[in-house]
């Protein structure tokens, strides 16, 4: 850390000396803005070309810009996707603020350009961040006719999906857990719907979203691989909007537009009915389940006045899935936020947030004899102010803080009727956790720029709770426990904190071209408990405590970004290295459920994580999309004080979520005026799995025998999806769209978990189980007036 610092001290000394004499050459002044559509909604990730220089900047996600030039005369051409591309004259003798605004596009007959905006901003230090177009969105093959964002994010470079029927994703080789997966800022603590083939975000509100993947603001915490920054529409100013989409198992209807002048308002919501398909298989245990959800969003914004505006976001679902004679899931997403935008002036901003996220679940047993409801959860409550500055010192500058709450309910289990089972419940988890932080982003020249920031955290495990002393030198289980301390409630059990330090810099190469490279770290003070590669129901969510660490990672990253003058291209290559501390696994025959001494089950380690991701898009034309190929590793290290407190012998050995070889390719061509044609292919390498080379016989039984943690591999996954989309009415006040999509195109069986069977007198056979082996053809229609 010292040598970090000491290093980047002499870099920016060395980048001062060397920029110094050109920036005092000419008076440069601060050009900023903001970028809408008329009806007064920001649009995040506008481009804003600037000539002469040609010189292109992106719009951040409040839809804000800055940047310093000299005194002159300049042309401004902004664009978005969908809009009409705008222009404006700026004689630059004077800081300036700007308010652009932009008009929805009506598209002709006769076009057949499509244009996507550029997701690489290469004049900034930005890096590891791609930002996707809503529109774009709805062109890619959908599952069950809803096109879903975790989908689309797992096609990125560095990101990959948890698998067939899960609603998790892995980036750079962390776990499903460490992803922070916000809703108009609100965490998520489950982000799937009918165990991940839809996703909690409903696609006809969307505004933007953006993963974070390195180089990640010091505004940004909570999670140690990734950040996915999903906002909601706010509602025009114009006139009321209605959109309806129906499919064979999913409908949905939403609602845009003003109440008043000065409020606005939109409504969603979303149901899904599959059970009538379920009962068209043959299997009786398919035929007898049955399977639903629902949800619904409400989004509020009050314009006080110019400089004030109040906005509400708040968001409920609840799912519901029944095997025929045995189990019954049970789960609810309950989330809110309360927002303050507060305009100080043309250089600073804040916002005051209020959040509120409660994810709650059950699992009913319903098997004669062995009925039961087990009930667990977390409760997430969150006050925070954000500042954004943008200073006449070529800077742009983000700080604040905030307190974070948190509540989870381990796990209560209830029987009832003719079950034998005894009644059990854990304690609840309770932990505060207060941030504070400032990022800093700093032109040197117009060639050099850094950013530099830090984070302080601190976290406080409090009562009341039961703590478990066990015996030295002997392993932790039950069995060892010699002694319990109680902590009275509000009590402190344990404290962690730290600093994270972040910092990035850019060189551009030429108005089209860079290198950045940039260092950071993160903490994490929430694990997900599982025994399973993604998020499910009935995981459960574990804070940090005396026995548990935080997880730190530290990432290094170098890429080359390179965007074409016309933004028809742009290419970007990036290598990353990351050290993993406190990695949590499991002992062989952990017990995870109902388990009052966890700790005595899970163990901690070391991890390494590298890779190197290329990504080439094209954004102009009547064929765009983007191909990326990513390389990387995911490496553990378990070595207890005991072997029992070990795996496999201490030695390295490849994660869960460990995927060498990842290739997406996503192509989108527009066949007419009216219809498009979409693909996407996807090919990972198989994920590690523990393999049976031998058997024995225990009792008359014969059991599988497994040599080690992770030391072969599931068949490698790939996958063809296909859509053919039409436009009904394009341009006109009552809008149709359609589309039929297949899912799984060549009908490939990919492995969602493998398994091993011994006949006597013969070697052990493998056998895989896939979720989706044939292929699903699926058809929607959304009206929009």
């Amino acid at each position: 850390m010292h040598r970090f610092a000491i290093s980047l001290t002499l870099l920016l000394i060395i980048c001062l000396l060397c920029s110094g004499s050109a920036i005092g050459q000419e008076r440069h002044y601060e050009l900023s803005g903001t970028v809408t559509s008329q009806s007064g909604e920001t649009l995040p990730g506008a481009y804003i070309l600037i000539n002469p220089g040609n010189r292109t900047i992106s719009a951040d996600d409040r839809g804000r810009f800055s940047v310093s030039l000299p005194a002159g005369e300049y042309t401004l051409q902004y664009q978005y996707l969908g809009m009409e591309q705008g222009v404006q004259q700026v004689d630059l003798r004077r800081n300036m603020n700007l308010r652009l605004q932009m008009k929805v596009k009506a598209t002709g007959l006769r076009q057949v350009e499509i244009i996507a905006r550029p997701s690489t901003d290469v004049n900034s230090t930005n890096m590891g961040s791609t930002y996707m177009d809503v529109k774009l969105l709805t062109k890619m093959p959908a599952l069950l006719g809803e096109v879903d964002v975790i989908r689309s994010v797992s096609s990125l470079p560095g990101v990959v999906n948890a698998g067939e029927g899960t609603g998790g994703f892995y980036v750079r080789g962390g776990s499903a857990d460490q992803n922070l997966v916000l809703l108009d800022d609100v965490p998520v603590f489950n982000s799937a719907h009918l165990f991940g083939f839809f996703s909690v975000y409903n696609p006809d509100i969307l505004k933007s979203y953006t993963l974070h993947r390195s180089g990640i603001s010091a505004k940004y915490g909570g999670r140690i691989s990734s950040i996915l920054d999903v906002k909601l529409e706010e509602g025009n100013t114009e006139r009321m909007r209605f959109k309806a989409g129906i499919s064979p198992v999913s409908a949905k209807f939403s609602m845009e537009g003003p109440v008043t002048q000065k409020l606005s308002i939109v409504i969603a919501g979303r149901a899904a009915y599959p059970t009538y398909l379920l009962k068209m298989f043959n299997s009786d245990n398919i035929k007898n389940s049955s399977a639903d959800f629902y949800d619904v969003n409400v989004k509020a914004k009050y314009r006080v006045n110019e400089n004030n505006s109040l906005t509400l976001s708040t968001y409920y679902s609840a799912d519901n899935f029944k095997f025929p004679y045995d189990t019954t899931y049970n789960w609810t997403n309950a989330l809110g936020s309360l927002k303050w935008d507060h305009q100080f002036n043309s250089n600073l901003s804040s916002t005051v947030t209020l959040a509120k996220s409660v994810y709650d679940n059950n699992v009913e047993g319903i098997a004669i004899g062995e009925e039961f409801n087990l009930n667990s959860g977390i409760d997430f409550e969150q006050a925070k102010v954000d500042f954004w500055y943008t200073g006449v010192n070529n800077n742009t500058m983000e700080f604040g803080g905030g307190v974070s709450n948190y509540t989870i309910e381990p796990g209560k289990l209830e029987p009832y009727g003719t079950s034998s089972l005894n009644p059990r419940i854990l304690q609840r988890d309770n932990g505060v956790e207060y941030h504070a932080y400032v990022n800093d982003e700093i032109r040197l020249s117009p060639k050099l720029s850094v950013s530099l920031g830090v984070r302080y955290s601190n976290f406080s495990k409090i009562g009341p709770t039961d703590v478990y002393l066990y015996e030295n030198g002997r392993p932790r289980s039950e069995t060892s426990i010699t002694d319990t301390l109680v902590y009275e409630d509000g009590k402190k059990v344990q404290t962690y904190q730290g600093f994270e330090p972040r910092a990035a810099i850019k060189y551009s190469l030429n108005e089209h071209s860079s290198i950045k490279a940039s260092y950071s770290r993160s903490r994490q003070y929430i694990q997900l408990v599982s025994n399973t590669a993604a998020i499910t129901p009935v995981d459960v969510w574990k804070l940090s405590n005396r026995y548990l660490r935080p997880q730190v990672a530290d990432q290094w990253s170098v890429g080359y970004f390179r965007v074409e003058q016309d933004n028809s291209y742009e290419f970007s290559w990036e290598v990353y290295y990351k050290l993993l501390h406190n990695q949590l696994d499991y002992k062989d025959g952990a017990v995870l459920v109902l388990n009052p001494a966890l700790e005595a089950d899970l163990l901690h380690g070391d991890g390494v994580a590298y890779g190197s991701e290329w990504m080439v898009k094209k954004n102009k034309g009547r064929l765009n999309g983007w191909l990326s190929l990513t390389y990387s590793r995911a490496l553990r290290k378990i070595a207890g004080d005991t072997p029992q407190e070990t795996i496999n012998n201490g030695d390295w050995y490849p994660a869960d979520y460990d995927r060498p070889l990842n290739l997406n390719l996503f192509a989108n061509y527009q066949l007419w005026p009216k219809w498009t044609f979409s693909s996407n292919f996807t090919y990972t390498s198989g994920r590690p799995m523990a393999s049976s080379d031998s058997w024995y016989r225990y009792y008359g039984h014969i059991f599988a025998n497994y040599t080690g943690r992770n030391q072969a591999r599931m068949p490698d996954y790939h996958r063809l999806d296909v859509a053919l989309n039409y436009d009904f009415n394009q341009g006109k006040k009552v809008e149709y769209t359609g589309s039929i999509s297949v899912y799984n195109l060549y009908s490939r069986r990919n492995a969602y978990s493998a398994f091993f069977r011994h006949y006597y007198g013969s070697p052990v056979q493998g056998y895989k189980l896939a979720v989706i082996g044939v292929p699903i053809p699926s058809v929607n229609l959304n009206v929009k007036f």
